[in-house]
């Protein structure tokens, strides 16, 4: 990815460089056969994790590691990021404020329930030799915890029922803002 302005700009004040640089930003990724709106999305996850503006929800996902060898919590981070997106112009008018969400999806214990619980919502799912269960925190605060296959399925549904529930009015919009 290479991140770039789109043209030179003009010498700016002082305190309004980065504003001025932040509206002409312009992202290329290398890959000729890709999607050139995942360029889009980029830029937008670049003024998301600066603070400036939110698009959509974000969905903080550990890399990896040597205590997983698994990959069953990345391709779930997938798989929320990508419903989250399918689902964003439905919910920017039925639940405002959904933009400001953060979703925590991480593969063992030794991070996984501080950054869930750092999350609005998150889950910590068993690393390499740890016992299958996966904690959920919603709030800062342990929820659940699910076993078994049907965990993915499961979390969908507490993800849904807590948009609904925290989204789901003006005034609890209010609320999730604080």
């Amino acid at each position: 990815m290479v991140i770039r302005p789109l043209r030179t700009l003009p010498p700016c004040p002082a305190g309004s460089v980065a504003d001025a640089w932040l509206e002409q930003l312009g992202a290329s990724l290398a890959d000729p056969n890709g999607n050139r709106a995942e360029e889009v999305f980029v830029g937008q996850q670049i003024l998301q994790s600066m603070g400036i503006r939110s698009f959509t929800p974000q969905v903080t996902a550990c890399p990896g590691c040597g205590r997983t060898t698994s990959t069953f919590f990345q391709e779930m981070a997938e798989q929320i990021q990508s419903y989250l997106r399918t689902n964003m112009p439905v919910w920017k008018g039925k639940y405002p404020g959904i933009e400001e969400l953060k979703v925590a999806v991480m593969g063992c214990v030794v991070n996984g329930p501080g950054e869930s619980k750092h999350a609005n919502i998150g889950i910590s799912l068993p690393g390499t030799f740890e016992e299958p269960k996966a904690p959920v925190f919603v709030d800062g605060r342990l929820m659940t915890t699910l076993k078994g296959d049907n965990i993915v399925a499961e979390f969908f549904d507490i993800l849904n029922e807590y948009v609904d529930t925290r989204y789901g009015s003006v005034k609890n919009a209010e609320v999730a803002r604080v």
